[in-house]
């Protein structure tokens, strides 16, 4: 079942799922996004639990393709009033949790290197 959100966005609808909490087994609201698997996790603290979406990769092509950015959502549902972010990161860390407004602004700012990359590409072509 999916659920239809603003701007003809369309994501799986929220679900039960189990968590550990110290321990304990408690279920607890999961939004469709979510492919985190709160029993492996087993927080501490109820306010470390996290919802983690899929991660979207950006690779440098070559020989060997590197990972230089990875973008996903996030949430803790039970700590800064459970609202969704945009988690940018590398390999080593997430660098950094955006709200949807600096997120678009992110985006515009990659649509801007994307051009640069191609208006270089076209150069090194010559």
């Amino acid at each position: 079942m999916s659920v239809a959100v603003s701007e003809g966005v369309v994501v799986p609808a929220p679900r039960l799922s189990p968590a550990l909490v110290n321990g304990q087994r408690i279920m607890i609201e999961c939004p469709g996004w979510c492919v985190t698997d709160h029993v492996v996790e087993n927080e501490r603290h109820l306010e470390d639990v996290a919802h983690r979406g899929a991660p979207v990769d950006l690779m440098v092509p070559g020989v060997v393709p590197e990972l230089l950015a990875y973008v996903r959502l996030g949430a803790y549902p039970f700590d800064e009033g459970g609202r969704p972010f945009v988690v940018v990161g590398n390999d080593s860390e997430a660098v950094a949790e955006l709200t949807p407004g600096q997120a678009g602004v992110f985006a515009e700012r990659l649509e801007r290197l994307a051009a640069a990359v191609r208006d270089q590409a076209r150069s090194a072509r010559v």
